[in-house]
Order: structure tokens, then C-alpha cells, then sequence
């Protein structure tokens, strides 16, 4: 293994800030706060706003608007979890949980009860368009109870809000998030809003991490930012990112037949951060002929050690999270990323990916703007 592993701090994390928001609404945090957040949150805006940028790490925000408005007013860098990728990244926001915890662990989870890999998100069979059961078996499994719920369990006039194209108040560009938020904003009351937009992530996947979409999104919504924060009053803005994203090449397992004859499944999670389920015969020798194979580029261990070692986070794991975890795990430390055909025998031609351990993929900014 040629590269370095950067590993993940949960202490000085995007786990903190639910954990802060929570300590400010009076409901227990699960885990500890972030101070300088802490900071700002005791002046007691009337509006909290935690605005998720997909994709907008450190490394993208310093390349493409080093001296911006988001800049100007970075207080820090956090570590993304692991692995950093939307699905374990947006449900640690939601619940104030680690990926160990909570249990969403990558995009793809293969669900023993039903012998599918299903996508999170959707609740369909990977790869394909269908329902992957008639129920809806990744809520029945691993559903949570999210942070509204525990807001207002303690303060029930606190009015919750969700701005994002999947949540009530849909929006699908920055400008529409920008809209709701600043109409939210102007009603009576408390209320805390978490907004998220797909971008740059969307186009970073499909063009790359440094072309000339990603600046001229990241350009764009540095202002539109701006001009917004302008216009609010009473409102923090907390504007970070669920990861960061890292240029790759995308392979396919079966193009590996020596690889792809050992599992008993296809790879799950991750195509940066992958699952194993392998056939008993080839347990023992697997090791080997991965690392003989992708050792230079991931970082392969036991789910067990993994999950031991604290990469997913600390806390009581989720009762389904070892099942997840499968018999081996590979988390990238260099350029490659490591997936399937779909049922149309496509493979994503991602130029950018995400959920591996560099640096780039890991951390995110703390943007903090009080508009008073």
C-alpha cells in the first residue's frame, strides 16, 4: 500500500454540528458539541439555518473561490464521516448519530432477509430501477428517529423545516434553496431549517473535480450566498459539505474474475469504500489476491476490524451494522474506484467519486454567517 490513509477524527467532525444544534434546542446531544459553533449558537438567533453543499469540500472551495465570501467567513475544517459519502454523511445531520450507529454505511447495503443489494436512498435493487421488496424494507430496518423530532420533543414551538429537492419545501438549484430560506427566515418565530443541494457533487461525478462547471457552480453560489445573508436577519447560516470528491478511474469487478468469483454477492457501499461478502472457500485467501491485485490503491481489513478501529465512528453500533460491514472491507487511499454493471450493462463513467480515506474526499469547511 502505496498511499496514506487519512483517517477519520470524530472529534473535530460534521458530527458535531447536529450535536450542537441539538444542545441548543435543550435536547440531549448524543455526542460532543462543536465550541465555536457553540459560540454563535448562544446568542440566540431566531433562525438556525444548516445549508449542505453536496460535494463542496475544502479542496474544491479553495480551488475554485479562494477568496469569496464562504472564505472569508471558513472558521474551520471539519473531517467528513467515513465513509464520506451522502447517504452515512446527510443521516449523521439528521440524527446527530455516527454511520456505526445509525447504520446507513454507504449508498448500496445488501439486506440478508431478502438476498438483495438495495440502494438506500430508494429503496431500490442496486443496479436497476425496481422496488427492491413491497416494503419498504431499508426504513423497516434501519429507520431513525431524525432531529426535528428530537427538537421538538423538548420545544415544540420550534418550527422545522427541510429545503432540498427531495423534502417539502423542493427546490433544484441554489437560487431556489435562496428563496425558501429567505421566506422561512422572515416569519415570526424559531425555527431551524436544513437545506441541501445536489450541487457541485452532480456535476463533479460527471465532469470531473477542477472543470469549468464545478467553479462556475461554486462561484455562483458563493454569491448568491452572499447576496442572501445580506437580505436575512436574526439567522445564523452554517454552510458545509457532506465530503469532498477526488478525480478517479472507474473499473468494473468482473473485468477481475479471480476477484469476482469469491463473492457470493455483488460488492456493497461503496465503490470507494466496498463491502465483501464472500464464499467460505475463498475467505482465507481473498486477502491476498486483492491486495496482489488493487494493494496499492485501497486499504483492505475485516469488517469486524474496521468497525473495531473506529473508522465508522464510536457509540453503540446499530444492530444490523456487522451484517452491513460483510467479511472484508476495501476503503481507497488512491485513484481507482471499484463497482458493477447495471442491469443494462452500463457502468457508471464517474470522473470524480467520493467515500474513499484522501484527504480531498475527507474534508469539508465550517462556514459560519450571522446576518443580525
Amino acid at each position: 500500500m502505496s498511499n496514506s490513509i487519512y483517517l477519520p477524527d470524530y472529534t473535530n467532525s460534521i458530527l458535531g454540528i447536529p450535536n450542537s444544534i441539538l444542545s441548543h434546542y435543550g435536547a440531549e446531544p448524543h455526542h460532543s458539541t462543536l465550541s465555536v459553533l457553540d459560540r454563535k449558537l448562544i446568542k440566540g438567533y431566531k433562525n438556525i439555518v444548516l445549508w449542505i453543499l453536496d460535494g463542496m469540500g475544502m479542496d474544491a472551495l479553495k480551488t475554485h473561490a479562494p477568496d469569496g465570501f464562504l472564505m472569508q467567513n471558513c472558521v474551520s475544517q471539519l473531517n467528513s464521516v467515513s465513509p464520506c459519502t451522502t447517504t452515512s454523511a446527510m443521516t449523521t445531520f439528521e440524527t446527530g448519530l455516527t454511520p456505526i450507529e445509525h447504520g446507513w454505511l454507504g449508498w448500496s447495503h445488501y439486506f440478508k432477509e431478502i438476498g438483495k443489494c438495495v440502494d438506500l436512498f430508494t429503496n431500490r435493487e442496486t443496479g436497476t430501477k425496481n422496488p427492491a421488496a413491497d416494503k419498504n424494507i431499508v426504513w423497516e430496518t434501519i429507520g431513525y428517529k431524525n432531529l426535528f423530532t428530537q427538537i421538538q420533543e423538548v420545544d415544540s414551538n420550534i418550527e422545522c423545516c427541510r429545503v432540498s429537492s427531495f423534502w417539502e419545501y423542493w427546490s433544484d438549484t441554489n437560487e431556489a434553496i435562496c428563496n425558501h430560506i429567505e421566506n422561512l427566515c422572515k416569519k415570526d418565530g424559531r425555527r431551524y431549517i436544513i437545506a441541501h443541494h445536489f450541487q457541485p457533487d452532480h456535476d463533479m461525478h460527471d465532469y470531473g473535480c477542477y472543470c469549468e462547471r464545478t467553479k462556475a457552480n461554486i462561484v455562483l453560489f458563493d454569491k448568491q450566498i452572499e447576496q442572501l445573508a445580506a437580505r436575512l436577519t436574526d439567522t445564523l447560516l452554517i454552510v458545509t459539505a457532506d465530503h469532498g470528491l477526488t478525480d478517479i478511474k472507474m473499473l468494473d469487478i468482473a473485468d477481475y474474475p479471480e476477484l469476482h468469483n469469491c463473492l457470493s454477492t455483488h460488492p456493497t457501499r461503496e465503490p470507494r469504500n466496498l463491502s465483501f461478502f464472500v464464499k467460505p472457500e475463498y475467505k482465507d485467501i481473498y486477502p491476498k489476491l486483492w491486495n496482489n491485485q488493487f494493494g496499492n490503491d485501497f486499504h483492505l481489513m475485516t469488517g469486524a476490524e474496521a468497525a473495531k478501529k473506529g473508522f465508522f465512528g464510536n457509540g453503540n453500533p446499530h444492530k444490523h451494522s456487522k451484517d452491513f460491514l460483510g467479511d472484508y472491507i476495501a476503503m481507497a487511499t488512491g485513484g481507482l474506484s471499484v463497482w458493477y454493471k447495471n442491469d443494462k450493462g452500463l457502468l457508471h463513467n464517474f470522473k470524480a467519486c467520493h467515500a474513499g480515506l484522501t484527504e480531498n474526499e475527507m474534508i469539508v469547511p465550517l462556514i459560519l454567517i450571522e446576518s443580525e
